[in-house]
């Protein structure tokens, strides 16, 4: 996305936005390098809150996850959730070449947002907007495209309900 919209996003056209939004970027590129190197758990997930992802508590991210570089903010995960190893969650979708399927896909920013009790199995890509509800299962390597009901389970390329806890989970209330 070039920088021009995301300054307009974020309201900082000014001069001095520029310039503050250029070490915020610079600043939250560097922890997303640390933070993939990280071997402590509970290091990681606070360089990503230092990144500005929005992380509730007791949260567990895995290895080399990636979260989106230039939204960060528009990513919200809920208390007690799992991200399984090389998972990348995105908040915004662009074509970055001059091409004329900007037309028919334009540049979008979205709220990722990921409920409470959520696990994540590795290799997971969540796709810009996606909402995905309380204590649902997201199987190793599913590309998940549309919003997930809580309570269930969806697995596949793109992800499908394979499963529903709803009944399981209630029973143990």
């Amino acid at each position: 996305m070039p920088a021009n919209e995301v300054l307009e996003f974020y309201g900082m056209n000014s001069f001095f936005g520029k310039i503050r939004y250029g070490f915020r970027f610079v600043w939250r590129f560097i922890l997303d390098k640390v933070a993939f190197f990280c071997f402590v758990k509970s290091w990681r997930t606070k360089i990503h809150r230092w990144r500005g992802v929005n992380i509730g508590n007791g949260v567990y991210i895995g290895h080399e996850v990636m979260f989106d570089r230039v939204f960060t903010d528009q990513i919200f995960i809920g208390d007690d959730t799992s991200i399984g190893d090389r998972t990348t969650i995105t908040a915004h979708a662009n074509i970055p070449s001059n091409t004329p399927l900007k037309k028919i896909y334009p540049r979008a920013v979205m709220q990722t947002k990921i409920g409470k009790g959520v696990w994540i199995m590795p290799n997971v890509i969540i796709a810009p907007g996606v909402t995905i509800g309380d204590h649902s299962v997201i199987a190793t390597g599913s590309v998940v495209t549309k919003d997930v009901e809580p309570m269930t389970m969806v697995a596949g390329v793109p992800a499908k309900q394979i499963k529903n806890f709803k009944s399981d989970l209630n029973e143990q209330n």
